[in-house]
C-alpha cells in the first residue's frame, strides 16, 4: 500500500487539480480544516505550490459535494456542523443500510461470512489495544463489504457520498469514547450472526439499532460543539 506522501506525490505529478482536491478533502474530513474555517485561495495556492486555476477547479468540485461552502459574498469556508444535518444524514444512511444488509444477507455465501468474520475479528483485536483509528477503519471495511455484497450500485454510490460527511462528523467524537467503539464492535457481530443465518429481518433490525446508536454518540459530540463554536 502506498503511503499518503507517495499518493500525494503521484497525484501532484499527474494533475494539480486532483492533488488539490485530494489534499483539501482529506484536511476537511480529518478536521484539519475545521468547521466554519475560512478558505483563502491565495494561502492554499502558496502552501500547495500550485496555481490558482487548478485550485479553483478542486474547490468547485468540493462545493458541489457540499464539503466547501460558498458564501453570498463569494468567499469560501468549511461548512458548519449541526444536529439537524447530522440527523438528516443518518436517517438516509440508516434506510439505505437496512436495504443493503437485507440484500447482502440474501446474496451471502460461506466465503462472504468468513471474510466478514475476519473483519469482525480485527475489530475485536484492535479494541484490546484501544486503537480507535484502527477500530473505525475496520468498522468501515465491514460496512463496505456489505455494500458490495448487496450488489446495489445506487446504494453504493449514495452511501459513498454520505459517508464522507459522516466521517467529518465522526472526527468530532473524542477518542476517549472507546466504550462506544467496543459496543459498535459487538453490534457488528450481531449483524454478522444474522447474515450467517440468512436472517434478513434480524440483520435489518440489528443494522437499524447500530446506526441509531452511532447517531446518538455523534449527537453527543455535535451538540456542545455547535453551541460553543457557532452560537456565540
Amino acid at each position: 500500500m502506498m503511503s499518503n506522501l507517495r499518493d500525494q506525490s503521484l497525484l501532484k505529478r499527474g494533475s494539480a487539480k486532483d492533488f488539490a482536491y485530494f489534499e483539501l478533502k482529506q484536511r476537511i474530513l480529518k478536521g484539519e480544516l475545521a468547521p466554519n474555517q475560512a478558505i483563502v485561495e491565495e494561502e492554499l495556492s502558496d502552501e500547495l505550490e500550485i496555481s490558482r486555476t487548478p485550485l479553483r477547479s478542486a474547490l468547485q468540485q468540493l462545493v458541489f459535494e457540499n464539503l466547501v461552502e460558498r458564501k453570498p459574498n463569494g468567499r469560501l469556508k468549511v461548512p458548519s456542523v449541526s444536529v439537524k444535518e447530522l440527523e438528516e444524514i443518518f436517517t438516509i444512511r440508516g434506510k439505505l443500510e437496512e436495504i443493503a444488509v437485507e440484500q447482502a444477507t440474501e446474496n451471502s455465501t460461506q466465503d462472504d461470512v468468513r471474510s466478514l468474520s475476519n473483519i469482525a475479528f480485527m475489530i475485536k483485536q484492535t479494541h484490546k489495544d484501544g486503537r480507535v483509528e484502527d477500530i473505525l477503519y475496520y468498522g468501515s471495511q465491514f460496512h463496505n463489504y456489505i455494500y458490495d455484497l448487496s450488489d446495489n450500485q445506487t446504494i453504493i454510490y449514495i452511501l459513498s457520498q454520505l459517508n464522507d460527511h459522516i466521517h467529518r462528523y465522526r472526527r468530532l467524537v473524542p477518542d476517549q469514547s472507546i466504550d462506544r467503539t467496543i459496543e459498535a464492535g459487538e453490534e457488528h457481530e450481531v449483524i454478522l450472526d444474522c447474515i450467517a443465518r440468512k436472517d434478513k429481518k434480524g440483520a435489518k433490525f440489528a443494522m437499524q439499532k447500530h446506526i441509531y446508536n452511532s447517531l446518538q454518540v455523534a449527537k453527543s459530540a455535535v451538540i456542545p460543539f455547535e453551541k460553543n463554536k457557532f452560537n456565540k
